[in-house]
Parts: C-alpha cells; sequence; structure tokens
C-alpha cells in the first residue's frame, strides 16, 4: 500500500543537486545516520580504511541480509539504500573508517563511520541503538553514569577523523547516536570544535546533570540540533536539561514513532510540529521528574528494574520481543507486578509506550491497564 508522505526516502529520490551545490540540511544528517546503522560485511569493503568507498557500492543484493540483520526496518532501509545508489546526491559520497563492536561486560555497544561529502566537507554519524537489550541498557545507563564508554569513545573518532580531514565538520546520529553526536562535540579538542557546523541528535536522549556540570557545556548553545517526533519517549529522557528539540510529525503512533521512516519531510525540511502530544509530554514529565530527584544509585535501581521486565521476556532483541508479543507481553506484565509499588508506576509509565504498539489495536492496552494488570500480583502470579 503507498504511503500518503514523503519519506526520507522520497527526499533521496527527488532532491538531486549534489553537497557542492547545497550544504547539509536536517534531512540529509538523517540519512547518514540511518545508514551508520548498516552492519558493513568484513574484509571485502574498503570502508574499514583510509581509501573508502562511495556509498553506491553498498547495493549488492549479498549484503542486504548481513547489512540488515540487526536494523529495526529492513526493509524500509535497503530501499532507502536503493535510493542512495542512485542518487548524484550522495552515490559518490565516500565512506571511510568504519567500526562497529559490542562489549557486554562494560555494557557498550558503539559503531561510527565518516562520509566524505566533498573538498573539505566531511560528516561523522555515529550509529544509534540496535535491536539488542545491551544496545538499550547502555542509552539508560546514561540516566547515572557520567561520559559512559560509548561517549568517551565516540570524542576519539570524531577527533580521529577530524585529524583526517580539512574543512567543515559535521556530526549526527539517531537515538542513543544523537546523543554521541552532542557529547563528542561539546567535548572534543578546540581545534576540531572550530570546525564543527552542527551536532544532530535525531531523537537522542538528553545528558545527566552532573555531564552538563562540565564548563564545556556552554559550547552547546548554536551547534546542538535536535528532533524528536511528537510522541518521543527515547528523545526526552532529561530534555528538561538539554537544549529545545523540534517536534518532527510522525505517521505512526507511541514508541513506533521512534522509527525515522515515519517523519514527514516537505522538500529539504522536516514537517513540524507545534509541540509533543499531550501523552508524550504527560509521560515524559513523570519519568523526567522522578529522574531529576532520584539519586543516582535509584536511577541505577531503576534501569535495572526496566530491563529486568524487558529480560523476563525471554528474547534477547526488542524485533524477538515484538515478534512474540503473545508469550513476552504476558511475561514482562508478570514482572513488571513483581516490583516495588514504589518503582512500579514509574518503570509502568517508561516502558507503556514500548509495550503497547506491540499489541493489536483491538487488545491495546492504555495506561490504566497496564497498571491494573501490575497490582496485586504475587511473586510467580502470571498475567
Amino acid at each position: 500500500m503507498p504511503r500518503s508522505f514523503a519519506n526520507i526516502i522520497d527526499y533521496v529520490r527527488t532532491q538531486l543537486d549534489t553537497f557542492d551545490q547545497r550544504d547539509v540540511c536536517r534531512v540529509d544528517s538523517l540519512v547518514f545516520s540511518w545508514l551508520a546503522y548498516f552492519q558493513l560485511p568484513a574484509p571485502e569493503m574498503a570502508v574499514y580504511g583510509l581509501d573508502g568507498a562511495p556509498l553506491k557500492d553498498w547495493y549488492r543484493a549479498d549484503w542486504f541480509a548481513p547489512m540488515c540483520d540487526k536494523i529495526p526496518d529492513s526493509k524500509s532501509s535497503v530501499e532507502l539504500l536503493a535510493a542512495v545508489a542512485a542518487s548524484p546526491r550522495f552515490r559518490n559520497v565516500r565512506v571511510t573508517d568504519y567500526v562497529s563492536y559490542t562489549n557486554e561486560l562494560v555494557e557498550q555497544q558503539f559503531s561510527a563511520m565518516t562520509f566524505h561529502l566533498g573538498p573539505r566537507k566531511t560528516f561523522v554519524a555515529f550509529r544509534g541503538t540496535d535491536n539488542t537489550l545491551v544496545g538499550w541498557k547502555e542509552d539508560f545507563n546514561m540516566a547515572f553514569r557520567t561520559a559512559i564508554p560509548s561517549q568517551v569513545t565516540a570524542v576519539q573518532y570524531l577527533e580521529h577523523a577530524a585529524h583526517g580531514t580539512e574543512g567543515r565538520l559535521w556530526c549526527g546520529g539517531h537515538s542513543k547516536g544523537g546523543n554521541l553526536a552532542v557529547y563528542a562535540g561539546v567535548m572534543c579538542e578546540d581545534a576540531t570544535y572550530r570546525r564543527l557546523v552542527a551536532c544532530f541528535s535525531h531523537d537522542g536522549p538528553g545528558f545527566s546533570s552532573k555531564t552538563m556540570d562540565d564548563p564545556r557545556w556552554g559550547r552547546a548553545d548554536g551547534l546542538v540540533d535536535k528532533t524528536i517526533p511528537q510522541s518521543s519517549l527515547v528523545g526526552m529522557v532529561f530534555e528538561n536539561q538539554e537544549h529545545d528539540a523540534k517536534v518532527v510529525h510522525s505517521h505512526s503512533i507511541g514508541f513506533s514513532q521512534h522509527d525515522p521512516f515515519t517523519w514527514e519531510v516537505d522538500g529539504c525540511e522536516f514537517v513540524f510540529e507545534e509541540r509533543l502530544g499531550e501523552r508524550a509530554s504527560t509521560v515524559n514529565a513523570s519519568v523526567n521528574d522522578w529522574l531529576a530527584h532520584a539519586s543516582d544509585k535509584e536511577r541505577e535501581e531503576f534501569v535495572d528494574a526496566v530491563f529486568g521486565v524487558l529480560g523476563a521476556s525471554g528474547e534477547s532483541t526488542m524485533a524477538d520481543i515484538r515478534a512474540n508479543w503473545r508469550v513476552t507481553v504476558p511475561r514482562m506484565l508478570a514482572a513488571a507486578a513483581l516490583l516495588d509499588p514504589s518503582k512500579r508506576k514509574v518503570v509502568t509509565d517508561a516502558l507503556g509506550d514500548v509495550i503497547r504498539p506491540m499489541v493489536p489495536s483491538r487488545l491495546s492496552l492504555d495506561k490504566s491497564t497496564l497498571l491494573s494488570k501490575t497490582k496485586g500480583k504475587s511473586k510467580g502470579g502470571t498475567v
């Protein structure tokens, strides 16, 4: 069924001017940020080294499966790649210095790549959260940790990219990748900072108060460009402490709006809303208010509780949790029922928009239903 709105795929198909003719915009940044999710095969591709390879070389049918293995929307991702490979704006952009690794011991999932747009123009993209619970937990670790492993690595990567290039720099990412781009841009060396044009965060979580106490944080003014969908959950974590975000219209609901293929584009810009949706504002105010007054220990316990509930699903990826919702949702609700009452409400607030889109509309769970299903359950009970 054809879409009734334009998204980033349509942007790539229709905007044919090169980066010499028109500079980087927000929509370009989201395209690069999503391309950073691709798991590039080794050792066939030159992108692991300094020589690099143009984006058009990625479009090989035998690479689609391994490249899209952990991407939430693989079908749309391949469509985007086809558009990129055909586009005079994107097809000759050279990619270098691809890195990707996961360390479960320190709960780190990191990947980045450098896009060479033309003479003296470079875009550094940081991968966001993949489908794994390890990747998602690292996002939430930002609630109580300062300089998490991926943030430190992001600064090092941006410095590496800067030392190997000249001219103007942009950086960006989607989800956690947006947080990494902002952190790297604020914390980098002065010489690198002076070359930065913008740091784009597309529905990326904000920062703890300890992180923002750093005197370098004043650099964020005029540098950070943040976009979120109208029902944002991830991008609004700590948003009360960060810079104003622009609200993009999404053609989906709840947590599914985190998917950038649901974001509407008009020409070379997103379609914006005046404010967040009412439910998103209420839920995020509740979660952020609790986080703002919680100690680091309480925040750590909250994150452990959230991922204890997700882990009770028996799956290791968000995709598998969604695919097997008939089994996973009851398991998660049963696990939530065992939480201490002081944590139960904020955990169900945080997870409500994650669970709700998994359930068919005729069985949709609103907030009151979620809470009722998690009240009064004894240990070992089922839903």
